[in-house]
């Protein structure tokens, strides 16, 4: 395979085309979820450095990228909220696919330690 080939399929891989790298998670809506409502999803980041997590649907469209640079090596980072688009609810859940990267470093799957908790909710 061509050099320049390789190098597009590592990029389509790492940035959203394939899952290779990504953890998918499917959570359920909370039962109160009328349609018309914001549904948010909330993660919980834990020590991850300088590293950026990026939330994703399950089709590779990014929802949002937490990096946070501020808190010292070791630290939690964290709790943080990114609206839902309407295309990453089906059938009563949410399925989104988490990677965390580091600047020059190929992407993968967060640890349990990284992001902890993952949960939906609803609100304004």
């Amino acid at each position: 395979m061509p050099r320049s080939a390789a190098a597009a399929l590592l990029a389509i891989l790492v940035l959203g085309g394939g899952h290779a790298a990504a953890q998918e998670r499917t959570l359920p809506l909370p039962p109160s979820f009328r349609p018309g409502e914001t549904a948010w999803i909330e993660l919980e980041v834990g020590p991850v450095g300088r590293r950026e997590v990026t939330i994703a649907t399950a089709a590779g469209r990014i929802i949002g990228v937490i990096s946070p640079f501020g808190p010292r090596a070791g630290e939690t980072a964290g709790v943080y909220a990114l609206p839902l688009p309407a295309e990453a609810i089906a059938d009563g859940h949410v399925t989104i696919r988490l990677t965390i990267t580091q600047t020059g470093g190929a992407a993968r799957a967060p640890t349990e330690q990284e992001v902890p908790r993952v949960t939906v909710r609803i609100g304004p």
